[in-house]
C-alpha cells in the first residue's frame, strides 16, 4: 500500500512539473486575450514562469524567467504600439518579439528595454503579416520577477480555428 501511495505521489510530482515546464513556452505559447477593443495580458514572470530561452537575439545570455505568447499580424491589424507595465517599483521589465520563429537563438525583431525598475516599456507593434512570439522577461542581468500587463492598445488579429453550423 505505501509503496502505491509513493508511486502516485510521484507521479502526480512529476505531471506537475511536465505542465509547468510547458505553460507559455515555444512549444506550448499563450494568447493575448482580447479586452474591450484591445488585445492585453496580465500575469507574471514569477512561479511558475522559468528562464526557458536563456539567450535572447542570438546575442545575450539572460538567466531571467520569461513568458512566450503567440499572435498573428495581418490585414486587420489596428494596434500601432505594444505596452508593458508593471506595478511593482523593483523590477525591471523587458519585452521582445521574434519573428517567424521562437527559440533562444533568433534575432529579435524588437525590443522594449529602455525604461529601469517600475516604468512601463514600449515598443512598436509589427507591421509585417506573419507569426511573432512576444516574450516577456526582466531586463538581463537584473534579476527578480514581477507582475505585468502587456497592451496592444488595439487589436491583433485572430485566426479563426473551427467555425461549425449546427
Amino acid at each position: 500500500m505505501n509503496k502505491n501511495a509513493l508511486l502516485l505521489a510521484v507521479g502526480l510530482t512529476a505531471a506537475a512539473f511536465v505542465g509547468t515546464a510547458s505553460a507559455q513556452s515555444c512549444a506550448s505559447p499563450s494568447i493575448i486575450t482580447l479586452t474591450g477593443n484591445n488585445h492585453a495580458i496580465t500575469s507574471t514572470t514569477c512561479a511558475p514562469a522559468v528562464n526557458q530561452l536563456g539567450t535572447l537575439c542570438g546575442a545575450f545570455n539572460s538567466p531571467e524567467n520569461d513568458v512566450i505568447y503567440r499572435f498573428n499580424i495581418d490585414a486587420t491589424r489596428t494596434s500601432s504600439t505594444l505596452s508593458l507595465s508593471t506595478t511593482d517599483a523593483a523590477w525591471n521589465p523587458a519585452f521582445l518579439y521574434l519573428s517567424g520563429s521562437c527559440g533562444g537563438g533568433v534575432n529579435c525583431a524588437e525590443v522594449g528595454d529602455n525604461g529601469g525598475n517600475g516604468v512601463t516599456e514600449t515598443m512598436p507593434t509589427p507591421t509585417g503579416n506573419g507569426t511573432y512570439y512576444l516574450v516577456v522577461t526582466s531586463s538581463p542581468g537584473a534579476g527578480g520577477c514581477g507582475a505585468f500587463t502587456v497592451d496592444a492598445t488595439g487589436r491583433l488579429p485572430v485566426a479563426l480555428k473551427n467555425f461549425s453550423i449546427d
